[in-house]
C-alpha cells in the first residue's frame, strides 16, 4: 500500500488523476444525494400524515351507517380504540356533505363551538388530500354512496401532529440517512482506491518486465499473455523495438568481428615490416608501441565477439585450482617484469565447476591483467581459490564506488586519454561470466587496500 500511495502522489500519474476524478465525482454525487434527502425529509411528516389520513378516512367512511330513524351515524366504537377518538376531538373532526344539496348531513362537532375544526373549512374543497391555506388544518375528502345518495366525506386534522412528527421523527431519519450516506461514501472511496490499484498493477508489472531486460538480454521479450488489452499496444510496440534493437546489435557484432578479423592481418604485417626493415630509433619504438596497442584492441574485439557468440555446449567439469594455476604461471613473468608480488592461495583444492576451460581461462587472465595494470611497481596481487569462488585483489588505488557498474561497460575508462587499456577486458569478463550461473562483483575491501574482484559460481 505504501508503494501504491507513493505512486499516486505524483500529480502526473494516471492513478492520481483517477483518484481526483473519483473523489470529486463521489463528493458531488453523495453531496447531491444528501441534499435531496434532506429536502425530502422535510416533507416526510407531511407525506406520513397524508397516507395516515387516507387510511383513517377510509376506515371512518366504512363505519357510517343509517339508524332505525333513518339518520346517518358514525360507529366510533373501534375508532376510540384505534385512534384515541375521544382524545383527538380537539384536533380531529369529520363531516358528511350531500353533494347535490351541499347540505351537511353529519358533523363531528357543532359549528361555532370550541374545538369545531371545520369552522374555517369551506365546503368547496378538492378531493383527496388538501391543506387549508393560512391554516394549521389538513383535510382528506373522499366520495361515498349511502342509500343511493352521493356524499363527500371529509376528515380534518390539525397540522400540529405533522409538526410533532417532524420534531420527533425527522432528526432521527436525517441522522441515520447522513450516517448511511457517509459510510457509503467511504465504501465508494475504498472501492475507488482498489479499482485504481487494479488499474496501476498491470502497468507496474509491465514496467518490471521491461526493467528486467538488460542490454545483455536483448533476446528476451515481454510476455503479453496476461497483459490487459489497454496496455497490449505498448507491450507489442516494446517487443517490436527490442526486435529492431537486437537486429541492429547483431549487425554491430558481426561488423566488429569482421573488422577485427580484417584488421589483424595488416597490423601483423605492418608490425613485422617495421621491426625488420626500419632502423632503431625513438620514433620506431613509439610506432611499435602504437601498433601493439591497436593489435591488442583488435584481439580483445575478437575475444568479445567470441564471447558473445560462444556456444556453451562444450562444457566440462574442471577444478578451479587447476585452471587458475595455469593462468598464474603464464601471467607470472609479466608480474615479475613489473616488480609485482603475485601470490596464489588455494583454500579448496577440489572445488570444481562446469565451464568451458577457454572461457574460464580468459576470465582469470583478464582479472589478473587488470590488477597488474592498475598496481604500481612493487605492489601486491593476491589470487584466492575457495569453494566455487575466485578472488583477485591488489594494492592499487581501488575503484570509486560510483564507477562499480560502469567499469563493466565496453570501452569505458575513468580517464579516456589513458592509453593503458582499451576498456574491453572487464566487459569481456562479464560477458563470459553471464554464460553460467555465476556472478562477478567488485569492492574496495582488499586486504592490500586496493580493488577486489570476486567471481562466484552457483552450481
Amino acid at each position: 500500500m505504501a508503494i501504491f500511495l507513493s505512486k499516486i502522489i505524483s500529480r502526473q500519474s494516471i492513478a492520481f488523476k483517477l483518484l481526483v476524478y473519483f473523489v470529486s465525482s463521489g463528493t458531488i454525487l453523495f453531496g447531491l444525494l444528501l441534499i435531496m434527502f434532506l429536502s425530502v425529509s422535510e416533507r416526510y411528516a407531511q407525506i406520513t400524515i397524508e397516507s395516515n389520513m387516507y387510511g383513517l378516512t377510509e376506515q371512518m367512511a366504512a363505519s357510517l351507517y343509517i339508524d332505525n330513524s333513518g339518520s346517518i351515524k358514525l360507529d366510533d366504537s373501534e375508532m376510540v380504540m384505534k385512534w384515541g377518538f375521544d382524545a383527538l376531538f380537539s384536533n380531529l373532526g369529520y363531516r358528511l356533505i350531500e353533494i347535490d344539496t351541499q347540505n351537511i348531513a353529519l358533523l363531528s362537532a357543532p359549528r361555532d363551538t370550541q374545538g369545531a375544526i371545520f369552522n374555517n373549512v369551506s365546503l368547496d374543497i378538492p378531493q383527496k388530500y388538501y391543506n387549508i391555506p393560512n391554516s394549521n388544518t389538513s383535510v382528506y375528502r373522499t366520495e361515498i354512496i349511502i342509500a343511493d345518495k352521493h356524499y363527500y366525506f371529509d376528515v380534518a386534522r390539525s397540522d400540529l401532529l405533522a409538526q410533532l412528527a417532524n420534531e420527533a421523527v425527522e432528526p432521527s431519519i436525517v441522522d441515520v440517512a447522513t450516517t448511511v450516506i457517509f459510510m457509503t461514501f467511504i465504501v465508494f472511496l475504498s472501492v475507488s482506491v482498489i479499482a485504481i490499484k487494479l488499474i496501476v498493477k498491470p502497468s507496474s508489472l509491465l514496467t518490471q518486465q521491461i526493467k528486467h531486460i538488460k542490454p545483455e538480454d536483448l533476446h528476451k521479450r515481454i510476455d503479453v499473455e496476461n497483459i490487459p488489452s489497454e496496455l497490449l499496444p505498448i507491450a507489442n510496440a516494446m517487443n517490436d523495438a527490442l526486435d529492431r534493437v537486437e537486429g541492429s546489435f547483431e549487425q554491430q557484432k558481426r561488423f566488429i568481428a569482421d573488422a577485427a578479423h580484417e584488421l589483424r592481418t595488416p597490423l601483423t604485417i605492418l608490425l613485422n615490416r617495421l621491426e625488420l626493415k626500419t632502423p632503431s630509433s625513438t620514433i620506431k619504438n613509439e610506432l611499435v608501441n602504437d601498433i601493439q596497442f591497436i593489435s591488442r584492441i583488435v584481439e580483445q574485439l575478437l575475444d568479445l565477439s567470441r564471447a558473445q557468440n560462444m556456444n556453451i555446449a562444450q562444457v566440462s567439469t574442471f577444478k578451479l585450482s587447476y585452471v587458475v594455476k595455469n593462468v598464474c604461471s603464464h601471467i607470472a613473468p609479466i608480474a615479475i617484469d613489473k616488480n609485482h608480488d603475485l601470490e596464489l592461495v588455494v583454500e579448496n583444492e577440489n572445488s570444481t565447476v562446469d565451464v568451458d576451460e577457454g572461457e574460464l581461462t580468459v576470465i582469470v587472465k583478464n582479472l589478473l591483467e587488470n590488477a597488474i595494470k592498475h598496481t604500481s611497481a612493487g605492489g601486491k596481487i593476491k589470487v584466492t581459490v575457495s569453494n566455487k569462488l575466485i578472488t583477485v585483489e591488489d594494492s592499487g588505488n581501488g575503484i570509486p564506488e560510483v564507477f562499480h557498474q560502469q567499469i563493466f561497460e565496453r570501452f569505458w575508462r575513468e580517464n579516456q586519454s589513458d592509453r593503458k587499456g582499451s576498456g574491453l577486458g572487464l566487459a569481456i569478463t562479464k560477458e563470459l561470466v553471464s554464460h553460467y550461473n555465476a556472478s562477478i562483483r567488485v569492492s574496495n575491501d582488499s586486504t592490500f587496500g586496493g580493488a577486489k574482484f570476486a567471481v562466484e559460481f552457483y552450481q
